[in-house]
């Protein structure tokens, strides 16, 4: 979206200035002309002209997102306007980008679009729940609690995650140690020992030969071997971004025996808490389960909770529908939900789902932990002494062919 600068006549013949933002100035000339005004000038303001160059590697965090959400639901519970709210923000805000944003979502409000719509067009920064609430809380009139809720659940969400990433770096630093360490020695220390193996005549032994082709395989080629260590982290960081790059690490995580549990329970924590949410914030079942799809960032839970909007659009409960898939929704969770659909306090019992799994997470957090670092460490024993091993055995018969 851009932003275009204009000055027109009103009826009265009086020369007034403003601002409008969309895609194109064909656009803004008939906006200015259905107000009953006469343009005069019409300017687009490039982004680099309204923030001084945008930041090319900057991007919005949760935490950006968070402070966001709160000092809106701060400003607008205390009695100003959105408009208002969102110059405090524009004041208080470092960052390029978040300004650029701001000040789209300013200019689309002052042109009479509503707060969800002006954000939707930033629908690749912002979470679909984000979008979803603030258009219940809108359709509601109170937005400001909404907003309150959705600051809550926001903070939640960035602990969850925290949490995981928490108790997961150190695994990560031990895979990562031990891969290093592997490979130095593979590429710096066996070399250097063959040449006195094979100037020795000495029977190499099978465990010796497997190294040796190995450690040739990654001296053969240093750009084989930055072609395909470019190749890795792409497959890291960005397949996974893809269509099937989402499918294949859902279906690898969920059937990986000691990740599939914690799996589920951080997907069943996503699901309940948003889908409890956005339900206490005005939305239908319908609206708010395909929102909750979008934002549980699991693409077997995603396709679950489709396939069960079908089911609820053709006259099924909930309960029913969910109950259809009992490995990826437990019984317990079933159970609550038909309680909650009786009760006519569903928002509340998914809630409360939520909150009990969420200490769940946290002990498969330390149960997975607890497990990996033996596990990784005797993995990483056996790579450095299998390595060990095959040096050794060769000195051992070439210091017995001179004895």
């Amino acid at each position: 979206m851009s932003t275009f600068i204009y000055e027109a006549y009103n009826r009265d013949g009086r020369l007034v200035k403003g601002e409008w933002s969309g895609e194109k100035r064909e656009e803004a000339v008939e906006y200015i002309s259905k107000q009953g005004l006469t343009p005069v000038t019409v300017e687009k303001i490039s982004a680099k002209n309204e923030n001084g160059g945008m930041a090319l590697f900057e991007r919005i965090g949760s935490v950006d997102i968070m402070f966001l959400v709160r000092s809106l639901a701060t400003t607008i519970k205390a009695g100003l306007s959105i408009v208002e709210a969102i110059d405090i923000l524009l004041m208080d805000t470092e960052k390029k980008l978040m300004k650029k944003i701001l000040q789209d979502v300013k200019a689309s409000i002052k042109n009479g679009q509503s707060l969800s719509s002006s954000f939707e067009i930033y629908s690749k920064i912002f979470p679909a729940v984000f979008i979803g609430m603030l258009k219940a809380g809108e359709a509601s009139g109170q937005l400001d609690k909404t907003l309150g809720e959705l600051a809550k659940y926001l903070a939640r969400e960035y602990s969850l995650r925290s949490r995981i990433k928490a108790a997961l770096a150190y695994p990560v630093i031990l895979i990562v140690a031990s891969i290093l360490v592997v490979m130095m020695l593979l590429i710096f220390v066996l070399p250097r020992m063959i040449k006195s193996f094979t100037s020795g005549h000495v029977e190499l032994p099978l465990i010796t030969k497997f190294f040796i082709w190995l450690s040739n395989v990654l001296t053969w080629s240093f750009v084989a071997d930055s072609i395909a260590f470019l190749f890795l982290m792409y497959f890291i960081f960005f397949f996974k971004r893809t269509e099937i790059g989402k499918k294949f690490f859902a279906w690898l995580m969920s059937n990986t025996p000691v990740v599939k549990d914690l799996v589920k329970k951080v997907s069943l924590v996503r699901f309940s808490r948003t889908f409890g949410n956005l339900m206490s914030s005005g939305l239908s079942a319908v609206e708010s389960l395909e929102l909750s799809g979008d934002s549980i960032g699991n693409d077997i839970y995603s396709k679950a909770i489709k396939e069960t909007i079908v089911e609820i659009k053709n006259g099924a409960t909930i309960s029913d529908a969910l109950a259809k898939y009992p490995k990826l929704f437990p019984r317990i969770l079933v159970s609550l939900i038909i309680v909650g659909e009786r009760t006519g306090t569903l928002h509340e019992v998914l809630n409360t789902f939520a909150e009990f799994y969420d200490e769940e997470v946290d002990n498969s957090l330390k149960a997975l932990t607890s497990m990996l670092e033996p596990i990784l460490l005797l993995i990483m024993g056996l790579a450095v002494g299998a390595i060990a091993l095959a040096i050794v055995l060769p000195i051992y018969k070439l210091v017995g062919s001179y004895t």
